[in-house]
């Protein structure tokens, strides 16, 4: 797979993770140095959003975005994992009053090998590349856009469409086609 980083065609590594499939599992750092698993079967949605570094303007403004627009979803864990050093992004989440996600870091570059977002070569190497993906509670990826061009914000409204979707969908169990036994 390859994206754009400013025109220049760059090669991802890792794992493509395709939408309909199992999402595989990624440890992670959380922000007090333990290790945590993301992905796979959960006891809620889970929204993933991939960060190439809260440094820079665009992946900045995209945490704030994300952290405002998921508020609305209480059965959502959103997750935004970064490789930007610990201490950096402890600060960024205090300044920035991220309260509605959890910032980890993919510090063994699991995550980004798991699903297949390790940028390879040129100033990002060993970066994210910028992408959403969200996980239904069956471990199932429901939602995915990797985002072509790094520079560019991922589709906010596609992806919130999703988790609605996803989140207020009512699962047809098993009571339904056990009442169209009794009616036979």
């Amino acid at each position: 797979m390859t994206i754009t980083v400013h025109g220049t065609s760059t090669e991802l590594s890792g794992k493509e993770v395709l939408v309909g499939k199992e999402a595989p599992a990624a440890r992670i750092t959380k922000l007090d140095g333990t290790q945590n698993v993301i992905g796979m079967i959960a006891p809620n949605t889970q929204l993933l959003i991939s960060i190439p570094s809260l440094k820079t303007e665009v992946c900045s403004l995209g945490a704030k975005k994300f952290n405002d627009l998921v508020k609305q979803f209480k059965k959502l864990d959103t997750i935004m994992i970064t490789t930007d050093d610990l201490d950096f992004v402890k600060e960024y989440v205090d300044k920035e009053c991220i309260d509605c996600a959890e910032i980890v870091i993919d510090k063994d570059r699991n995550f980004a090998k798991k699903f297949g977002l390790l940028i390879t070569e040129g100033k990002l190497k060993d970066r994210l590349a910028r992408a959403v993906f969200v996980i239904d509670r069956e471990g199932e990826v429901a939602y995915k856009e990797l985002v072509p061009e790094i520079v560019d914000e991922v589709n906010y409204d596609a992806c919130i469409e999703a988790i609605d979707k996803i989140v207020n969908a009512k699962k047809e169990g098993h009571a339904h086609s056990h009442e169209n036994w009794m009616s036979v």
